[in-house]
């Protein structure tokens, strides 16, 4: 099987081939994927990069314009690029690869972030054999956020073998909008900063401004950052994980801002669950219609998960989520 689960991926914690500075990592394992965790160093960069053969320390030295220590509540700026050592080390099997995409609430509060390794030639991807120590870099893009150390904003996903992009099968993923319904919300743009540490903490009309169309569509304004959800009810087996990647730009001059990892037990406790989703225009403003492809979700096979998948027994966030904001707000 290409994804690993829960049981197999604390066979590689076990092994030492993922290791972490927190002796609580098995704590930090989800249904198919471990969260991964900020250290306290950090540093607030000029600009993104890409190491290729540069060693990341020497990439600090060039970019970094102060070193910020995030053992306590730190603020974060917005429109700021920071790069953070995570605690979490791999010393991976030539067999084992992974891949890394936001949590659902990093997703949810347009904070911008991707992994990065030694020697790397792109983000979020750890290829086989890999050796060493993993960095995240941090943009948030609508609000200042307040973190500290062992704060978790991506998760990561092991694949065995080489075939990692065989899918069992695809759905086609559309926007809903109802007319005289709340439909979307909109990020409004001053606000004070989000402390990640807050549960359901925060009213939500400081921070967004709801959108209630009068026809079923309305207008997605160039650079707004918008939350809506999907029309299909999605629902992921125990022997199945989920992946939502946006279509192409010949679908519409607007993008789905993250890709959306869904795991085993999603939706699977009723008929199926929305999936949340977070748009952003490109250059002009954009109208959008219910039913309008927005992105696909592509279904991947797991062994399957004997128990505690997604949902209520985990404690799971967003298992009964339908249009849902991210979980500091009220």
């Amino acid at each position: 099987m290409p994804y690993l689960n829960r049981e197999q991926i604390f066979t590689l914690i076990k092994k030492r081939h993922v290791y972490s500075n927190n002796s609580y990592i098995n704590k930090q394992l989800q249904p198919a994927s471990l969260d991964l965790s900020l250290s306290n160093k950090c540093y607030r960069i000029k600009a993104s990069f890409i190491p290729n053969n540069i060693k990341i320390s020497k990439v600090i030295n060039e970019l970094s314009l102060t070193e910020i220590d995030i053992s306590r509540d730190t603020l974060l700026e917005k429109n700021c690029i920071y790069l953070c050592e995570l605690n979490e080390k791999l010393n991976l099997p030539h067999d084992i690869m992974g891949k890394s995409n936001p949590k659902s609430t990093t997703g949810r509060l347009d904070i911008f972030t991707r992994v990065i390794t030694e020697n790397g030639k792109e983000y979020d991807f750890i290829n086989y054999n890999y050796k060493g120590k993993l960095y995240l870099e941090i943009i948030p893009q609508s609000f200042s956020i307040i973190l500290k150390k062992n704060t978790s904003l991506n998760q990561l996903r092991f694949f065995q073998g080489p075939n990692i992009d065989r899918k069992i099968k695809q759905m086609k993923i559309s926007v809903s909008i109802k007319k005289n319904q709340i439909t979307a919300y909109k990020a409004k743009k001053i606000t004070s900063a989000i402390d990640l540490n807050k549960i359901s903490f925060y009213k939500s009309n400081k921070y967004w401004e709801e959108i209630i169309p009068v026809d079923n569509s309305f207008i997605i304004e160039k650079d707004e950052f918008y939350i809506l959800r999907s029309k299909e009810l999605i629902k992921i087996k125990d022997d199945q994980a989920g992946e939502l990647e946006p279509f192409k730009d010949s679908f519409g001059n607007f993008r789905v801002h993250y890709a959306g990892f869904f795991d085993p037990g999603f939706g699977n406790n009723k008929s199926g669950t929305p999936a949340v989703l977070e748009l952003r225009a490109y250059d002009t403003p954009f109208i959008i219609r219910d039913g309008q492809l927005v992105g696909q979700l592509n279904y991947y096979e797991i062994d399957r998960i004997k128990k505690n998948s997604y949902g209520f027994n985990i404690s799971s966030n967003y298992f009964n989520q339908n249009l849902k904001l991210a979980k500091q707000f009220k």
